[in-house]
């Protein structure tokens, strides 16, 4: 895992892409109609990125993505070491500087429209990576909160409504990200990410099953530890006004600095030197020759 992927420096003409047991263009690339990953949004993918042309934490997010099939019964068409090679093979083919990396698996076909009864299907995309704005990371972002829940929470699967209902409601109030809430009244997570929060000087996340466990989110426990004491635990949301600084991560996102929430300001309303400081860390830590497996027991 992890091998440095020889990037060709010339554009791209089209994106290639692969899909149950063929390299593809784009546009050529297909699934049936009755595939229960279209009609029951059964299924489940994993997410991510390239840093100088290397997949970030590959084997990581692969057990990520066996695990979350297995937790709803559907079986890989190939071994994740097969997997690992056709992504790195895609990279080649696409020669993007740096990707984004989309592996899906769905229920593949059902007579019944219901029950998965062959083979799953499989596709990979690998496309160019877009980066988030700059002044998402030097003037933070605004979130709100929503009391919709995922399904099999535990799981990174295709069921996305509460999700995009969610962030269509933030961005009605010019917010750029939404936080789970449980009957609780505790933060669980983002709806694309994991999340943390500055409190009395210690860095909080929440752990639990509600909580998809992202693979930043465990390379920020790890590089953090030694700089700052570390609580996983739950995260009451009445307690957002005591939040000194607060932050989410994903693959895509990294390390983002939250200013707001619903209408508390965190903090001074800036980015604070904490997450900064872990932003810094962060970073570093991506341009590291090599990087240690992670071993995230949920999912091994």
């Amino acid at each position: 895992m992890g091998k440095a992927v020889g990037l060709k420096m010339y554009k791209v003409e089209y994106m290639t892409i692969y899909v149950n047991g063929h390299f593809v263009k784009e546009s050529e690339g297909k699934i049936s109609v009755l595939d229960l990953g279209l009609l029951r949004g059964f299924g489940v993918f994993d997410y991510l990125r390239t840093y100088h042309g290397r997949p970030f934490h590959l084997k990581e997010h692969l057990q990520r993505l066996s695990y979350s099939a297995e937790q709803i019964g559907l079986h890989l068409p190939d071994s994740l070491q097969q997997v690992e090679r056709l992504i790195l093979e895609l990279l080649e083919k696409n020669g993007y500087p740096e990707s984004s990396i989309k592996i899906v698996l769905t229920g593949g076909l059902s007579a019944d429209q219901l029950l998965p009864e062959q083979k799953s299907s499989l596709i990979i995309l690998v496309y160019p990576l877009k980066p988030f704005p700059e002044r998402c990371y030097s003037q933070g972002i605004k979130v709100t909160t929503t009391t919709l829940s995922r399904s099999i929470p535990t799981s990174k699967t295709l069921q996305y409504t509460p999700a995009i209902i969610a962030l269509q409601q933030a961005k009605a109030v010019d917010a750029q990200e939404a936080l789970y809430l449980n009957a609780q009244g505790e933060i669980l997570e983002a709806t694309t990410s994991n999340f943390f929060a500055f409190k009395e000087g210690a860095l909080f996340t929440p752990y639990s099953d509600e909580v998809l466990l992202g693979i930043t989110r465990e390379v920020v426990l790890r590089v953090a530890e030694g700089h700052f004491p570390l609580k996983i635990a739950p995260i009451p949301y009445r307690e957002v006004e005591t939040f000194e600084e607060a932050f989410i991560t994903s693959s895509n996102k990294e390390i983002m600095p939250v200013v707001q929430i619903d209408g508390h300001r965190i903090g001074n309303g800036t980015v604070g030197p904490k997450t900064q400081k872990v932003m810094a860390i962060f970073a570093a830590y991506t341009k590291k020759n090599a990087w240690p497996e992670l071993r995230i027991a949920r999912h091994q």
